[in-house]
Formats: structure tokens, C-alpha cells, sequence
């Protein structure tokens, strides 16, 4: 599961990646939202939710504190 959004002039990737003990992992990706070199600016793992939705939006959540944080270049 994977959502797309743009947040703070960053395009940012939410995703759950299935792990293989079971749950899933917050998946975050940032780039800039206004055609900058392609690729990700910012990657991390948020954490593991027993759902795919609840990983999706534990990402969303830890992709806004980064930006708001300043932590995305």
C-alpha cells in the first residue's frame, strides 16, 4: 500500500512494505515538489504497524514532522 501526497513543497511517498515476520514497515520518501534532480532527498523507516494502513499513516505522520523539522534538504 502506498500514498502520494505533497506536503511543504515536498513531494512525499508513504508506503507499507511487508515484513517477513509479519506487520509492516513506515516507509518515508521526500523530494522536491518543483522538478530539482529526481530521486529521493530524504529516506527513512518510521516504525512497523501491524496493518498496512497504519503503516502508510505512521509514515505520512514522521514525513511531516521531517519537513516541518527542517530535516529534508
Amino acid at each position: 500500500m502506498e500514498r502520494q501526497f505533497e506536503y511543504g513543497g515536498y513531494t512525499v511517498v508513504a508506503s507499507a512494505v511487508p515484513e517477513a515476520g509479519g506487520g509492516f514497515a513506515a516507509q518515508l520518501r521526500i523530494g522536491d515538489a518543483f522538478g530539482e534532480p529526481s530521486g529521493p532527498t530524504f529516506e527513512a523507516l518510521a516504525g512497523k504497524a501491524p496493518t498496512p494502513e497504519a503503516a502508510v499513516a505512521m509514515a505520512e505522520a514522521a514525513a511531516m514532522r521531517a519537513i516541518d523539522a527542517g530535516e529534508v534538504n
